[in-house]
């Protein structure tokens, strides 16, 4: 299957250009940690990572908790499957035509944020499905939102630069969230609040959702005065 994917795609892909010149790649990277916006968005997205890969560890820890056995994990990824394949591309058309990218980004980060903050207080195989699927649906209304985004805040000087630092992001994020996410469960289970982590997930989903709102929102624009 991945054989006939790179196949199809070398065939059929557009030969785009990444940047539209030729730079070193120490003169590109220096080009984006001097671009301070894009800088601070990169390392703000941290905390959306450390919510995303939580499907990854602690809610199949959970499902697997509340359900008693690990075979319940399977129906968590076949929600996921379902959802992204009848609702990816149709929500990206409907709502790519009526929103801004940044809007997009901060409501799938506010139903993934919202849809943790119970999940240590269920104890029903059938609500935690379902607040797994809101999860599943915010990221569904996120991701494609983010790497849009993340393309369109890009120089078209250093656009590869550019696009690899994005994943710093992904790759804190994914530090603090696999490992932090497991002690955080540990802990939780061994004080006997199992709330605890998911209130810390969805704090730091919180901040981060301010955080956004606080760096994209529209900045007026002082007009230019030219004088005689």
């Amino acid at each position: 299957m991945f054989v006939t994917a790179a196949i199809f795609n070398a065939i059929w892909l557009p030969a785009w250009r990444i940047s539209t010149e030729r730079i070193a790649m120490r003169e590109g990277l220096q080009r984006v940690w001097q671009d301070k916006r894009f800088r601070l968005y990169v390392l703000t997205l941290t905390g959306y990572f450390i919510l995303a890969v939580q499907v990854m560890l602690m809610l199949p820890v959970m499902v697997n908790q509340v359900a008693g056995s690990p075979a319940a994990v399977k129906w968590m990824y076949a929600i996921e499957a379902m959802l992204s394949l009848s609702l990816l591309y149709p929500i990206a058309r409907w709502s790519e035509k009526r929103f801004r990218l940044e809007t997009r980004l901060m409501a799938g980060l506010f139903l993934m944020t919202f849809s943790l903050l119970p999940v240590g207080m269920t104890d029903s195989l059938p609500s935690l499905f379902m607040l797994i699927g809101v999860f599943y649906l915010g990221s569904i209304i996120a991701e494609p939102a983010r790497e849009t985004l993340s393309a369109s805040l890009a120089s078209s000087r250093a656009r590869g630069s550019y696009m690899g630092f994005s994943k710093l992001g992904l790759a804190i994020g994914g530090l603090i969230g696999y490992s932090g996410g497991g002690w955080m469960f540990d802990i939780g289970q061994q004080m006997a609040l199992p709330e605890l982590p998911w209130m810390l997930l969805s704090s730091i989903g919180m901040i981060t959702l301010l955080a956004l709102w606080w760096q994209l929102q529209p900045r007026p624009v002082a007009p230019v005065i030219f004088s005689s």
